[in-house]
């Protein structure tokens, strides 16, 4: 999202973080990256720092961020960093213990948006968008100079019209540049194949004849995350809408699609739109959602926001799809003592069912709130977001005052938030060289809105964060595994977790009828949780025993084994059963012969819930 300058009243800032908490997953300190302190100088602006590895394994790691739009009339002013240029682009050698190199490149009219990505062949591209068009700044020298952009002069500059450009590496040298268009916020993607130093429109990510293309109007325009590509060079895209009818300013982001493009992109393809999740009272991005693929092909989804009117809070929600998207399940992971959750961040890890998350969180239930506190925190899943190790990153607050998650709007509303001095996202990667997160975060612990008079100089600084080798990285060691067994487990009992950290166990328990006869249904139940062993503990245990009818209509049976009115399927008749993990439902008759379904539903010590149905017959 278009950073525009501190000169035209729209600003940015960070969030800060120390220490890390000890148990299996762990941060070390957050490091200011070079030029971060406001009180000195040379300074720059570190919001929305963006993060990539050399997929070599070679221990290099690079940080970029936008430093306002127009940097140089900022700079010429005396208004916002000391920046010259665009963008701000750190550089580490060893895995981002040290960033040696620190240099101002892009071009002086940029400043907006910064993304940074690196090849195979150690080649590291820094996107600096100036709204007329994305000026790719590329390096051979492992980020030391950038030979495109040199004093403010930038000699390659694609995709006309943009605004929110991200950078992808593909398989065999490709790279993509994906954006949004300025005026009508179509998404738009583009391939290169020399290098980056020439793009080509590779096909349309809205489908003309798919679900977003009857949703999309120019007016409302679209939010397109950074695409994921898999091994086998399958380009995904996800990005959110507003309703048609609805307002160009404010609207929420209510209807959620992936384009995927099976191998890769040309120009004729037409990627397939898949519906995500929607629903007439959801806000699906504050802002941005952010996705990932792991090593085994599975995809995610994070994002800050409600799931229906009416839900209290923003809370973190993580979508999930083991078959290309096709298909998506969904929980939540915010512990529930975290109630305003925006900013998220995710990688994922080298093996299936592995992803580290970061986001940040508020005890406040509203991210406007003026006088919020916020923390950053960072989560582990191994099993595909069934279980969750969850931890605080650093010691303290790392931003005071509300978050706006409304982009460049922000301010324009009279009454309505106006702080972005974290602009719109933080950043998580995983170390191809062993499987370690880390995590790229804005911070701005010196700025106090929030206090009558209290400091704010609108901006903020660059840190990063990362995760020890302690057991806990996402190594095929630690693939499938229930989070409360990784790095020696910081479970918290119930698995309910809290915003000091610890396991969260976020899936209900599964169940099965195993045998029915005459009056009698059996079962069993399992669950996976924060227990010892990473087991959960299965506390109730109901059955709804159905004679399905035409139309969505059921007759449910009752306690005496007689067979109720029609009704709605989905209504249900729920009798609670004896025992959990080995279950029996007794009934007083036999039911009449016929073939039946069982939904069994059981519930665990933490109050998740599943329903499994199960077919059965009475001869």
């Amino acid at each position: 999202m278009l950073r525009r300058s501190s000169f035209l009243t729209i600003a940015i800032v960070a969030c800060f973080v120390p220490a890390a908490h000890a148990g299996s997953l762990a941060f070390g300190p957050l490091n200011q990256l070079p030029n971060g302190d406001p009180a000195k100088h040379p300074y720059w602006s570190g919001a929305e720092p963006s993060i990539a590895f050399d997929p070599n394994g070679d221990g290099h790691v690079y940080v970029s961020a936008p430093q306002f739009i127009p940097t140089a009339v900022d700079h010429a002013l005396g208004a916002g960093p000391d920046s010259e240029f665009g963008a701000a682009a750190w550089g580490s050698g060893d895995h981002g213990l040290t960033w040696p190199f620190a240099v101002n490149t892009g071009a002086a009219n940029g400043g907006g948006d910064t993304d940074v990505e690196v090849a195979a062949d150690h080649s590291v591209f820094v996107a600096d968008l100036e709204a007329a068009a994305t000026d790719i700044c590329t390096s051979h020298d492992f980020g030391k100079t950038y030979e495109d952009c040199v004093n403010g002069l930038a000699k390659n500059q694609q995709g006309p019209e943009n605004d929110r450009q991200w950078l992808t590496r593909g398989p065999g040298g490709v790279l993509y540049l994906t954006y949004h268009d300025f005026a009508g916020g179509f998404p738009i993607i583009e391939r290169s194949t020399d290098g980056g130093r020439t793009f080509a429109p590779c096909g349309t990510i809205i489908d003309p004849a798919g679900p977003a293309a009857q949703n999309y109007t120019p007016t409302g325009g679209t939010l397109v995350s950074k695409p994921v590509v898999g091994k086998d060079g399958t380009v995904y895209v996800e990005f959110t809408e507003p309703d048609s009818t609805a307002s160009p300013i404010g609207a929420n982001l209510n209807h959620m699609y992936i384009a995927a493009a099976k191998g890769g992109c040309t120009g004729n393809t037409v990627f397939k739109d898949t519906v995500i999740y929607e629903d007439p009272g959801a806000d699906l991005a504050n802002i941005f959602d952010t996705d990932a693929i792991d090593g085994g092909g599975q995809l995610y989804v994070l994002l800050g926001g409600k799931l229906k009117a009416g839900e209290q809070g923003t809370n973190l929600y993580l979508f999930t799809s083991t078959d290309g998207g096709d298909h998506w399940t969904h929980t939540r992971v915010n512990p529930p003592d975290v109630q305003a959750n925006v900013l998220p961040a995710i990688a994922g890890g080298q093996a299936k069912g592995q992803a580290l998350l970061g986001w940040f969180g508020s005890p406040s239930n509203d991210p406007n709130d003026t006088n919020a506190v916020w923390s950053y925190y960072g989560a582990a899943t191994y099993d595909g977001g069934q279980t969750f190790n969850s931890v605080r990153v650093g010691d303290g607050p790392v931003h005071y005052g509300d978050i706006c998650t409304q982009g460049i709007f922000c301010g324009l509303v009279p009454g309505q938030p106006s702080n972005r001095n974290l602009a719109d996202f933080s950043s998580a990667a995983v170390d191809p060289a062993n499987g370690c997160g880390a995590l790229a975060v804005p911070a701005d612990p010196y700025n106090r809105p929030d206090q009558p008079g209290g400091a704010n100089n609108n901006d903020s600084s660059a840190y990063v964060a990362l995760q020890p080798d302690n057991g806990s990285c996402f190594t095929a060691a630690t693939a499938g595994k229930p989070a409360s067994t990784v790095g020696g487990g910081n479970a918290t009992g119930n698995g309910s977790g809290t915003a000091g950290g610890g396991c969260l166990d976020r899936v209900g328990p599964r169940a099965s009828a195993t045998r029915a006869r005459g009056t009698v249904l059996r079962g069993r139940t399992s669950d996976r949780g924060c227990g010892a062993g990473g087991h959960g503990r299965v506390t109730r245990v109901s059955v709804a025993v159905a004679r399905k009818l035409a139309h969505g209509r059921c007759r449910f049976a009752t306690a005496a084994g007689r067979l109720g009115r029609s009704r709605s399927c989905a209504g249900g008749r729920y009798l609670r059963a004896r025992g959990t993990t080995r279950w029996t439902l007794r009934l007083a008759h036999r039911l009449p012969r016929g073939r039946y379904t069982a939904f069994v539903r059981a519930r665990d010590a933490t109050g998740n819930r599943r329903t499994t149905a199960t077919r059965f017959s009475v001869r």
